[in-house]
C-alpha cells in the first residue's frame, strides 16, 4: 500500500466529511449544489483510489473512464453553488442540478466508450499509471469545466465588493477552495507537474475538503449567507418609510407606496401632518411588545409600527417606520375580545344559576327558610366546636295541634300557618344564630354563646309573639308551640346526640300539655320507658311536605 493510495483514501474521508458538514448547515442558496460537488469529488477520488489499488490495465483504464463524472461533475456543481451562494439566490433549480448530473454523465459515457470513437484518449503513454494522450473532446471539457471556474471567480469577485466583509472572508476562502484543484490540474495537463508520480488534482481536493470544513466551522459558511441586499428593500411585504427630522421622506418601498394619503411623487416631499404616521414619527416609538397600531380605512388595513432611528448621509434625527401588517391579528383579537366577554357573561350566568340551584337545594320553598340538608352541613362544626360557659343551644319547635289546623281548614291555611310561623323566626335571628325548617311542622333553632336564662327569655318572647297574631284564615283558633332545648357539650358533641336530646324534650313538652318549653333533663324521672315515640297528634307525614 503507496503513500498515493494512503493520501488518497485520506482525501476520500474528508470529502465524506464535508459532504456531511454541507449537508447538516442550515438551508441556504447553493447549498445542495455544493454537496453534490462534494459528492462528485468523493466520486473522482474512489475511482482513482480503486485505480492505484488495481493491478490489471484494463480495470484501470476502466476506472479512469469512471472518473470522468466527478471530473466533470465537481467542477460544474460548485461553479452553480457559488454563483448561487453569492447572489444570495437559488440558482441551483432542479433543473440546473439534472442538467449538470446528465452533462456529467454523458461525458463519463463518452470516456467509457472512447475505444469505439478514441474523443477523449487517443492512446496510453503510460500504462503503470496509467497516462493518456489526448483527443479533441478532452480539451473541449477541460476548456468547459476551465471557463465556468473562471467566469464564477470573476462574477464572484465583483458581488463581494457589496458584500460584508464577513461575506468577502467567505467568499476568498471559497475562491481558493475552488482554485486549488484546479490549478494543480492545469498544472498536470500543461506542465506536467505530479504527486507521487500521479495526477495532482484528486490530492488537491483534500485541501479543498480541509478549506471548507474550516471555513464551515469558522467562517459560519451557510449560517450566514449572503442576502442580496439590493432586493430586499423591493420585495419585503412589509411598508417601510425613511424619513429626516423635518419628516422629509427619503425613501420608501413598493408596500409603502400603496398606503393612502401620501404625496402622488412621495421622495422629496414632506410627509403631511395630518398623515396617521406624522405623529409617530415625532416621538419615540416603544419597544415591539407594545409597539402602536395605525389604521387606514381606505384600504382595510391595520399596521404594527415600529420605528428605528437612522442616519443617512450624515443627516442626523433619521428614522425609519416599519408597518407590519397585522389585520388579521387584530381581528382574530377583536373576535377574541367579543368571545371573551360573551364566555363571562355566560360563565357569570352558569355561576348565579349554580348558585341558584344550589340556594334551591338548601332552602325550603314554602318557608324560604333553610332545610335540614343545610343545617346537616353547617351545624356539625358549630356543635363540635362548642365549649363550657361558650353553650351552643339547639332547640327543636313544634307547632302545637298542626293536625288540627290541617284538618279543619285545609292544606293551603296550614301551609300559611306554616309560612307566617317561619317568618316570625326568621325575624327573630340574630346574628351567629340559625334557623331552619327541620321536617313538617318542626323548626330547628341554633344559638351559640348562651345560656338557660336568655333561652328561657327568647322562648317567652316569641310564645307572646305568636299568640298576640291573629289570622283571619283560623278564625278564633290561636297558634301555640312547644319547644325542646338541649345545649352542647351537656348532651354530646355531635349534631345527631343534641338533636336527639332536644328531640327527647319537645316530646316530654307535648305530653306535659304542650304551649311550653322543656329543657333536657327535666319531668324525665316520671315517663315510662317506651313511651317517648308514642305522639297521638302529629302531622301526616305526607302533609305540609318540605323539599
Amino acid at each position: 500500500m503507496n503513500n498515493s493510495f494512503l493520501f488518497l483514501l485520506f482525501a476520500d474521508i474528508l470529502a465524506i466529511a464535508m459532504v456531511f458538514g454541507i449537508l447538516r448547515s442550515p438551508r441556504s442558496p447553493g447549498q445542495r449544489a455544493f454537496a453534490l460537488s462534494g459528492f462528485a469529488a468523493m466520486w473522482w477520488i474512489t475511482c482513482v483510489v480503486l485505480r492505484i489499488n488495481t493491478p490489471d490495465l484494463n480495470t484501470k483504464i476502466l476506472f479512469c473512464e469512471l472518473a470522468w463524472f466527478g471530473i466533470a461533475g465537481a467542477p460544474l456543481y460548485w461553479a452553480l453553488g457559488f454563483l448561487s451562494y453569492a447572489g444570495g439566490k437559488r440558482i441551483e433549480t432542479y433543473r440546473h442540478l439534472v442538467l449538470i448530473g446528465a452533462v456529467s454523465a454523458f461525458i463519463c459515457v463518452i470516456a467509457l466508450t472512447n475505444d469505439w470513437h478514441n474523443w477523449l484518449y487517443t492512446g496510453v503513454t503510460n500504462v503503470e499509471r496509467p497516462s493518456f494522450s489526448h483527443g479533441w473532446f478532452f480539451f473541449a471539457v477541460l476548456g468547459m469545466v476551465y471557463a465556468a471556474i473562471s467566469a464564477t471567480g470573476i462574477s464572484v469577485i465583483f458581488m463581494a465588493r457589496r458584500r460584508a466583509g464577513s461575506h468577502r472572508l467567505q467568499f476568498a476562502t471559497l475562491i481558493a477552495a475552488m482554485s486549488l484543484p484546479w490549478i494543480a490540474n492545469a498544472a498536470f495537463v500543461f506542465r506536467e507537474f505530479r504527486i507521487f508520480n500521479d495526477d495532482p488534482t484528486p490530492f488537491a481536493f483534500a485541501l479543498t475538503a480541509v478549506v471548507m470544513l474550516v471555513v464551515q466551522s469558522f467562517g459560519r459558511l451557510f449560517h450566514a449567507p449572503p442576502i442580496a441586499r439590493d432586493i430586499i428593500f423591493t420585495v419585503l411585504p412589509d411598508p417601510v418609510i425613511v424619513l429626516d427630522s423635518k419628516k422629509r421622506i427619503l425613501e420608501l418601498n413598493p408596500a409603502a407606496r400603496k398606503l393612502p394619503g401620501l404625496p402622488e411623487r412621495p421622495i422629496g416631499n414632506i410627509l403631511d401632518e395630518r398623515h396617521p404616521l406624522s405623529a409617530m414619527a415625532d416621538a419615540p416609538l416603544p419597544g415591539n411588545d407594545n409597539a402602536p397600531l395605525v389604521s387606514f380605512k381606505e384600504i382595510g388595513k391595520t399596521y404594527e409600527v415600529s420605528s428605528q432611528v437612522v442616519k443617512p448621509w450624515g443627516r442626523s434625527a433619521g428614522k425609519m417606520l416599519v408597518l407590519r401588517d397585522v389585520t388579521l391579528r387584530k381581528a382574530a383579537e377583536d373576535r377574541m375580545t367579543v368571545m371573551s366577554r360573551d364566555l363571562q357573561m355566560r360563565l357569570e350566568e352558569n355561576i348565579r344559576l349554580q348558585n341558584l340551584l344550589k340556594e334551591d337545594a338548601i332552602r325550603d320553598p314554602l318557608t324560604e327558610l333553610h332545610n335540614r340538608r343545610h343545617a346537616n352541613d353547617i351545624l356539625p362544626l358549630i356543635i363540635e366546636n362548642a365549649r363550657q360557659g361558650e353553650e351552643v343551644a339547639v332547640i327543636l319547635i313544634d307547632i302545637d295541634n298542626f293536625k288540627q289546623v290541617n284538618d279543619r281548614f285545609g292544606h293551603a291555611v296550614g301551609d300559611t300557618v306554616l309560612k307566617a310561623f317561619a317568618d316570625m323566626l326568621n325575624d327573630e335571628v340574630r346574628e351567629g344564630e340559625h334557623v331552619f325548617r327541620y321536617g313538617g311542622e318542626e323548626f330547628l333553632f341554633v344559638i351559640p354563646g348562651t345560656n338557660r336564662e336568655r333561652v328561657q327569655r327568647r322562648c317567652a318572647e316569641w310564645r307572646a309573639r305568636i299568640g298576640d297574631a291573629r289570622m283571619d284564615e283560623l278564625g278564633d283558633m290561636r297558634l301555640t308551640f312547644s319547644s325542646g332545648i338541649a345545649f352542647s357539650p351537656q348532651t354530646g358533641s355531635t349534631l345527631e346526640s343534641v338533636t336527639t336530646a332536644a328531640d327527647v324534650a319537645l316530646y316530654r313538652a307535648k305530653i306535659s300539655g304542650r304551649n311550653r318549653d322543656v329543657f333536657w333533663g327535666e319531668f324525665l324521672a316520671g315517663a315510662k320507658p317506651g313511651s317517648w315515640r308514642e305522639p297521638d297528634d302529629s302531622a301526616d307525614p305526607q302533609e305540609n311536605s318540605i323539599a
